[in-house]
């Protein structure tokens, strides 16, 4: 990647945190609202017996409404673990099986969950563009992850209207988002 590339990526990725830092937590609450409403009616996820999702920081879209309503429906849910350098899926049972991890993030307790049996991960970001490529912290916990699981995996970013640019510069270990919703659409890439 070149300087000037990382360098737009940078200020794209510092643009979408102080954009989405602005809003006030009502705002967060409601746009989160309706993005758990659009989640229910996407078919590969009504399918998918076995999701992944995370727990919201940091002002991101919280979804967690729609993953616990996952658990009464007897699906399973798997939260990410960062471990090392890299990210393993593990079930979620409970709150009080979790921990805070090394980024503050409440991680499940437990053996990892074969990602084989993932069949749809539920993908925060700071920014999307348009075409289902999306920047998060700078990491790359996600696009190793992502780029692990069975190619009939259903990916699915979350963000809200105000994280979507035009474009987000992709390198070649980025991976690309099936659909992304956002509190006021579903974009199919």
């Amino acid at each position: 990647m070149s300087g000037s590339t990382a360098a737009k990526r940078g200020e794209l990725r510092q643009k979408g945190l102080e954009l989405r830092s602005a809003q006030t937590p009502r705002e967060v609450a409601c746009k989160s609202e309706l993005i758990c409403a659009t989640l229910r009616h996407i078919p590969e996820l009504q399918r998918a017996r076995t999701v992944m999702a995370y727990a919201a920081i940091k002002q991101e879209a919280d979804i967690n409404e729609y993953w616990l309503s996952l658990l009464n429906e007897n699906k399973t849910v798997v939260l990410p673990r960062v471990k090392g350098k890299d990210m393993e899926a593990v079930r979620f049972d409970g709150w009080e099986r979790t921990i805070p991890g090394p980024f503050g993030i409440r991680e499940p307790e437990g053996e990892p969950f074969p990602p084989k049996l993932i069949e749809a991960v539920l993908v925060p970001g700071v920014v999307f563009d348009r075409r289902g490529y999306r920047l998060g912290y700078g990491k790359g916990y996600y696009d190793r992850f992502l780029s692990a699981l069975p190619p009939d995996t259903f990916f699915c970013g979350i963000a809200f209207e105000l994280q979507l640019v035009d474009e987000v510069y992709p390198t070649e270990r980025d991976v690309r988002m099936h659909a992304l919703v956002t509190e006021s659409r579903i974009i199919r890439f």
